[in-house]
């Protein structure tokens, strides 16, 4: 801790902590290699003293910000479609569920179109991926859910079923399975691997075509000669 708590007032706190102060202070990452600063902050119940709240804040239950958002990097996929899938990431780390769900409705849409996909609307393309054998039944079906849940956030209905973390995980993952797994990453690693063994039995043809033959029968007609 590199500063005395602070009080926030009361104005600032979270709706369910009318009752209950909270604090924070600035602690400074223990790590010789970042020494970064950080915002922790807690409820300390009944604590209105700096004293106390020197003492109590940094064994309490921290939470921190800024928060740590994730955003993985998809280098295989369509850097529009990559973007918007790191985005989805970002949303759920910070717990916003809901964003996260309607932008991997995105990435599946735009996912069909990257495949060539022109059908209207997309249930279309997902049952044109699927007809086309570049998903599975299970993984068309699967993306139909994250259709539902999106439609249903995109189109305002955003009270009927109520979006949780763990359900925006689930959908996050398939999203996840959908680029590496099923259409952009898996394919072109494969792709890569099938490259990387034709230049290697190319330079092993060349290795052991019969390039010093000639010399071999240069050397046969010189014993020859003598």
């Amino acid at each position: 801790m590199v500063l005395d708590p602070y009080r926030l007032p009361e104005a600032t706190w979270p709706s369910q902590l009318d009752d209950k102060p909270v604090w924070m202070t600035a602690f400074r990452c223990s790590s010789e290699n970042c020494h970064r600063l950080s915002i922790g902050w807690s409820v300390l119940n009944r604590v209105n003293q700096l004293s106390s709240a020197k003492q109590l804040l940094p064994q309490s239950d921290l939470q921190w910000e800024p928060l740590s958002i994730r955003r993985p990097l998809f280098p295989e996929v369509p850097p529009e479609i990559a973007e918007t899938a790191s985005e989805a990431h970002a949303c759920l780390s910070i717990g916003a569920a809901r964003g996260a769900v309607a932008l991997a409705r995105s990435v599946v849409e735009a996912t069909a179109k990257a495949q060539g996909i022109t059908a209207h609307g997309i249930v279309a393309k997902i049952e044109t991926l699927r007809d086309d054998g570049v998903i599975s039944t299970l993984t068309a079906e699967t993306s139909h859910q994250i259709r539902r849940d999106g439609n249903s956030i995109a189109h305002g209905d955003i009270g009927n079923e109520p979006v949780s973390v763990d359900d925006a995980q689930a959908i996050i993952d398939f999203m996840d399975a959908l680029l590496d797994d099923e259409v952009f990453q898996r394919p072109a690693k494969l792709q890569k691997l099938k490259e990387r063994h034709n230049e290697r039995k190319q330079s092993n043809s060349a290795d052991t075509r019969p390039d010093g033959g000639a010399e071999l029968e240069a050397s046969a007609g010189g014993a020859e000669m003598r």
